[in-house]
């Protein structure tokens, strides 16, 4: 699971990093670097026509019964199939920038300690995929991230033994890419390896937007 994140890299890193992208955006709504970053908000993304763009972190939908439904994570192994998903999966798979995410560990004494978890590319990429949807009577672009089963640092930390799924650069135009053939995207949601990911306890104070 995915419900906390950070994006602390400056914009000269991120615009080295992301060197595709036209200034356009970032010159009508400015750069921001943001410590931690919640659902319900809007978040930075970057779409398969390679442009920054703005969703609105948390998907929408009505069920067959007319119950509305919400969600801010995905899972990998049955994105493809939901149907509030599905679409999305297909056509619009997006980039979203980061620079760790937070877990909470569950303590015997039924306090909670927080974690962050930093990639061996300290500015790097979740999976996620974008639609629109109606955000209190007005249609938004909204998104999720995509979610794995964890590998053996996150499982220890998080109870319910998912991750985020975090793209390694080389494979960004293949996740944005429509085209991308199923069994290469199943290939690309896998979990990170456990060398390749780091988790630090958070002090009390820290790591708040």
């Amino acid at each position: 699971m995915c419900g906390r994140y950070s994006m602390k890299a400056d914009y000269q890193k991120f615009r080295k990093k992301f060197a595709f992208l036209q200034d356009h955006y970032f010159d009508i709504h400015g750069y921001k670097v943001r410590p931690e970053i919640f659902p319900g908000t809007e978040i930075l993304a970057i779409n398969n026509e390679h442009e920054a763009e703005d969703l609105w972190w948390t998907v929408e939908d009505c069920t067959a019964d007319g119950r509305m439904i919400k969600a801010i994570n995905a899972k990998s192994e049955t994105v493809g199939k939901v149907k509030m998903f599905k679409d999305a999966f297909r056509n619009n798979r997006v980039l979203i920038p980061a620079t760790g995410f937070f877990e909470w560990k569950e303590l015997p004494d039924k306090k909670k300690e927080k974690y962050e978890f930093t990639f061996q590319e300290p500015l790097f990429a979740f999976a996620g995929i974008a639609r629109e949807c109606e955000i209190k009577g007005s249609p938004r672009q909204c998104g999720v991230i995509l979610t794995t089963s964890a590998n053996d640092v996150v499982r220890p930390i998080h109870a319910k033994n998912r991750m985020p799924v975090i793209l390694h650069e080389y494979d960004y135009e293949k996740w944005l890419d429509p085209a991308t053939p199923p069994d290469e995207l199943e290939r690309i949601m896998q979990p990170l390896l456990n060398e390749e990911i780091e988790a630090k306890p958070v002090e009390a104070g820290k790591s708040e937007d």
